[in-house]
């Protein structure tokens, strides 16, 4: 008997164009302290790594000065979780600058939170930061608002923030200030610091990460409300040991 076989082709639709995947975030130049190691610790159930700091003058991370930093009077959002082993006077957790004269940081110092802008002191927070804890942190500026969240809720009280960061030269220092002081080195471990110019992620009190952060990121990717979109080149630094 006979048996035709039926045979088919595939047509390919001329308007469908599948979007190639997004290249590899690519962070600046980073330069580790001798002092300061990649290890096993995470905030996250599913593990991952952090930077380990210790009290030294050799535990640091910085990365050259760049326009990516210069976020002007604009919109941006710095984000960190970091985990303190002690608590002492004057750990920085960034610094673009050294005090007095501070572009742009933020230090943990005896459990309070305090920031800097525009070559002065502009906020405070009594934290109530404990050790051996993770925490999330976020600095948000937004119009001309500045926010600060721990673990997804605003601390304090924002305020009016025009102040022009415009410095494009003097590196980013994480985890000590610019001159690398003893009594300036964080302690502890630090992940997934984000560095954001242009766009403020978070409106309003939001789902902490669950997991790594990504360059780019669907709005409230991890739940709940009040994250925007990230697209593509609005990350300028993202750190996942």
């Amino acid at each position: 008997m006979y048996s035709a076989k039926r045979r088919f082709r595939l047509f390919r639709d001329p308007a469908f164009s599948p979007t190639p995947p997004e290249p590899p975030f690519d962070n600046p130049t980073l330069t580790l302290g001798p002092a300061v190691s990649v290890v096993a610790q995470s905030p996250f159930a599913g593990g991952g790594n952090s930077y380990s700091f210790i009290q030294s003058t050799s535990s640091y991370l910085t990365t050259p000065g760049s326009d990516d930093r210069a976020v002007g009077t604009g919109d941006f959002i710095i984000e960190w979780f970091s985990y303190q082993s002690t608590l002492p006077l004057f750990q920085r957790i960034f610094t673009i600058g050294d005090f007095p004269t501070m572009r742009i940081g933020v230090s943990i110092e005896t459990g309070t939170f305090y920031y800097w802008a525009g070559n002065a002191f502009r906020y405070s927070s009594f934290s109530a930061t404990t050790t051996n804890t993770w925490y999330h942190w976020a600095v948000v500026r937004s119009s001309g608002v500045t926010r600060v969240y721990r673990n997804g809720v605003l601390r304090g009280t924002q305020f009016a923030d025009t102040n022009n960061i415009t410095d494009t030269t003097t590196p980013l220092a994480i985890g000590n200030t610019n001159t690398f002081a003893t009594n300036a080195a964080f302690i502890g471990y630090l992940t997934n610091f984000r560095w954001v110019k242009g766009l403020a992620v978070y409106t309003g009190n939001f789902t902490v990460p669950t997991g790594p952060l990504t360059a780019t990121a669907a709005a409230n990717p991890y739940g709940g409300s009040n994250t925007v979109a990230i697209e593509s080149g609005f990350t300028k630094l993202l750190l996942n040991p």
